[in-house]
């Protein structure tokens, strides 16, 4: 009987070592970075500044501009309101979603972009007559 009490608990404490390990746990695996040349952002929205009939430059409200690179699966409008490349004159406020890299934009689709309420002046006072 004695000798089954010893074997049981050095079975405890050998289970108990083995889990007590001085050794560092292994790093942690570092994350895997984005492959080069994909693409960080997505999209444009500006205004259409010149046309080809495959690129189109946009550019941006802070003046930046983007070549936007139409290709036969870009779709133009909205589902709600499909339209075509004509429809889309140079001057056009848009908003392109596509990979972006660097300046040039894919397009994937061509919408118009939602105008901007325009911020409004403060009114003067009327002037009041002197007498």
């Amino acid at each position: 009987m004695r000798v089954r009490l010893l074997v049981g608990a050095f079975a405890v404490v050998g289970a108990a070592v083995a889990g007590c390990s001085s050794a560092a746990p292994p790093p942690a695996a570092a994350p895997t970075p984005a492959p080069s040349g994909t693409p960080a952002e997505q999209g444009v929205r500006g205004q259409i500044t010149a046309e080809t009939a495959t690129t189109w430059t946009v550019t941006t409200a802070k003046g930046k501009a983007f070549t936007v690179t139409l290709g036969p699966r870009t779709v133009f409008g909205t589902k709600a309101a499909p339209a075509t490349a004509a429809q889309f004159p140079v001057g056009t406020a848009v908003r392109v979603t596509g990979p972006r890299n660097g300046a040039t934009v894919t397009a994937t689709r061509v919408a118009l972009a939602k105008a901007k309420p325009a911020p409004t002046a403060p009114t003067a006072a009327p002037a009041t007559p002197t007498t």
